[in-house]
């Protein structure tokens, strides 16, 4: 339990539904009814009650947000005596992130930018290669999966699942795909690494599937627009697909099926000593992240 919860419920219990509390929050009305579920399963007890129409606390519900307010009042008015902190760290920031991973750390970077307002940020879209570091002078790099040995520190991040995903249009005028065999019988495509290694083979749970790609893509965006386009079926970040899915753009092919999980990275120099600011950055980003989950569940 943490305060971010007992935010959310405040949020829900005064705007008295999910779907307005995820609107006010910019998020997803699945992501709030998980967290709320989440919250009463530690609690022991329902805090609302939900019928088709409508949504009201229950007698301990009530109970609970009355005790909870003060608190976090009291919490948050305390977090603002160490906002000098912040205002003392300054100077500029260069950070490189490799495509599609701007959609996992946009909110992050964004919540890192209100809470230090004397820091320039800027921002290169980079391939992930821990020479892109050096080339480009950054203080920080963020990409997905394994890099190449080089004097660089690693940091864990975040993680996000891999999934089969088609467009509904792209569906509609192909055979049907009842097991992992019939994915022969389409087209796929494929992704290319930072490092130029091709992903020759899918490999799931209990077996692999030699892909012979319609379309090879460098990155995971321009694999996302071709698929939405209706190009083929390739695999995604589950995080980059959810609102294509919610919107039934995408549909998610044989769903048991994961390829896997992947690690988010913020990779900084070894050799020199990071300056005040990106000391700052990476602590704000370990911390946030932490305490919000990982990009697989980040629904």
């Amino acid at each position: 339990m943490n305060i971010k919860d007992l935010e959310l419920f405040i949020t829900v219990a005064k705007l008295g539904s999910f779907s307005k509390a995820a609107k006010s929050l910019d998020t997803r009305r699945a992501h709030v009814s998980r967290r709320i579920a989440e919250l009463e399963q530690q609690l022991g007890a329902p805090l609302f009650t939900r019928t088709t129409r409508v949504m009201a606390l229950t007698t301990s519900g009530k109970r609970y947000l009355a005790q909870i307010t003060p608190l976090v009042s009291q919490l948050n008015h305390a977090g603002e005596v160490f906002k000098h902190r912040h205002d003392d760290i300054q100077g500029k920031l260069r950070i490189g992130l490799q495509p599609f991973v701007d959609k996992l750390m946009d909110k992050h970077i964004a919540h890192f930018v209100h809470a230090y307002p004397q820091v320039q940020l800027e921002v290169f879209i980079v391939p992930g290669q821990h020479q892109d570091i050096k080339r480009l002078h950054l203080d920080c790099m963020i990409n997905a999966g394994e890099v190449s040995k080089g004097n660089i520190a690693k940091q864990k991040l975040m993680t996000f699942e891999r999934k089969m995903y088609a467009s509904s249009v792209y569906l509609e005028k192909s055979s049907v795909i009842e097991t992992i065999d019939d994915l022969h019988y389409h087209s796929l495509l494929g992704f290319r690494d930072a490092e130029g290694t091709l992903e020759h083979q899918w490999r799931f749970q209990q077996t692999n599937v030699s892909a012979n790609y319609k379309v090879i893509c460098s990155d995971y965006n321009s694999l996302y627009h071709f698929c939405l386009g209706g190009a083929g079926i390739t695999l995604l970040p589950q995080v980059i697909a959810l609102d294509a899915v919610e919107n039934q753009q995408l549909i998610n092919v044989l769903p048991e099926l994961s390829a896997g999980f992947t690690d988010i990275n913020i990779l900084t120099p070894n050799d020199t000593p990071l300056s005040p600011v990106a000391k700052a950055f990476v602590e704000h980003l370990t911390d946030t992240i932490s305490i919000n989950g990982t990009a697989n569940h980040s629904d």
